[in-house]
């Protein structure tokens, strides 16, 4: 997806698939001076700053990458530098009968390990272009938030429909892809008019039709985990996102207190039935 320029000389803005970055009028010749990689991030990313919450993220999954191919790699023609079921096992991946043995920890871990270097690329060049855009919403702190628990919820209700082992940042990346939805639910009569939003939307919208379809089609995709993921990010961004205009400019027909207090409660509910659900109903022998 390209960029749109506006015809007022005074006053160019850049419009890339992160939103709107603000940027003074290049001539052609620092046009020309530009750097592959700097003209990469203002078109899919413009948001992107190397302080940002979602780039120390991604520095931690690749170091941890690094770390764990260090400890053993497969001997495989398959998979492309990929660590050992031992090794992954050893840094925590999601293996719910450890999980529920007391083994908890394994489900902040499994988010920063992956099974190979395909896969690795994959999810931090999606966790780079949509964490930047939901960063540059929502803020560093929320956003860091937003991603811990979409990892964890997503975890948890990939436990409890399937006892499958798995790694990997796309299930908090499927909760980044969630908090936009909500995003778009709670700020509907400012993004509507908006082209350069609605482009996005559907690009993501996309994405997500595009990795569903290639999870239902393989046996080795988390496709719980993305939906877990998916939901409890829809519904913690009702929780750590605000209206745009305001409590008196809330897009939904509902007051921004009785919404408030909707969004807590459904949220509430869900997470508790999900953590009852977790330890009770689906513990194996």
């Amino acid at each position: 997806m390209g960029s749109i320029e506006n015809n007022d000389p005074n006053n160019r803005r850049q419009i890339g698939i992160g939103g709107i970055s603000s940027s003074s009028y290049s001539t052609p010749n620092e046009i020309r001076q530009e750097s592959f990689l700097t003209w990469l991030k203002n078109i899919f990313c413009p948001n992107f700053k190397y302080s940002s919450t979602i780039f120390i993220l991604t520095c931690i999954d690749l170091i941890v990458y690094i770390i764990t191919l260090c400890f053993g790699i497969k001997r495989t023609p398959y998979e492309l530098l990929a660590p050992t079921f031992e090794t992954l096992d050893l840094f925590g991946m999601k293996y719910p009968s450890k999980i529920y043995r007391g083994q908890i920890h394994r489900l902040i871990l499994f988010g920063v390990l992956h099974a190979n270097l395909v896969h690795l690329v994959s999810n931090l060049l999606s966790q780079i272009i949509l964490g930047s855009i939901m960063e540059g919403f929502i803020g560093p702190k929320k956003a860091l938030i937003l991603y811990l628990l979409s990892s964890v919820c997503g975890g948890m209700f990939s436990c409890v429909m399937s006892f499958s082992p798995g790694v990997g940042a796309s299930v908090a990346i499927f909760g980044i892809l969630g908090a936009y939805f909500g995003y778009t639910v709670i700020n509907w009569n400012y993004v509507k008019e908006n082209v350069n939003y609605i482009m996005n939307l559907f690009f993501i919208i996309l994405i997500v039709i595009m990795n569903a379809s290639y999870g239902l089609s393989s046996d080795i995709i988390d496709n719980y985990g993305h939906l877990g993921g998916f939901i409890y990010g829809f519904l913690f961004a009702f929780l750590l996102i605000d209206p745009k205009g305001g409590n008196n400019e809330l897009s939904l027909w509902l007051d921004y207190g009785t919404w408030r207090k909707y969004s807590i409660s459904i949220t509430s509910i869900s997470l508790l039935l999900l953590i009852f659900i977790f330890w009770i109903i689906q513990k194996p022998i």
